[in-house]
């Protein structure tokens, strides 16, 4: 594993999140430590995310890249009077902007 500083980007329509800080890279994965809205601590693993990115032209040891994760949510379904009928899942998928630099 090797130590970085990373930046990580989601461009959503309900806004902009941006997480900074120090994490590790394997041959394939970024991890990094985060803390979820209860103030609960986690490990969030970005799989296979090394690969998409690419070096910074001019800047030794900065790479960046998109990376894309498919997740499964569920959405409230109703009928045609507005009535609740119960729960639809559905994929959704998420794009990432990665940059890291090697420590």
């Amino acid at each position: 594993m090797k130590k970085v500083v990373y930046s990580i980007s989601r461009f959503s329509k309900f806004g902009n999140t941006k997480m900074t800080g120090v994490g590790f890279i394997t041959d394939k994965d970024l991890i990094i430590a985060c803390v979820s809205q209860k103030g609960n601590p986690y490990i969030r693993v970005f799989e296979d995310c090394v690969k998409d990115c690419h070096p910074v032209a001019g800047k030794e040891g900065e790479f960046k890249g998109a990376h894309y994760e498919i997740r499964e949510i569920e959405v409230e379904t109703k009928n045609g009077s507005g009535e609740f009928t119960g729960y639809d899942k559905r994929e959704i998928e998420i794009e990432y902007s990665v940059w890291y630099k090697l420590v």
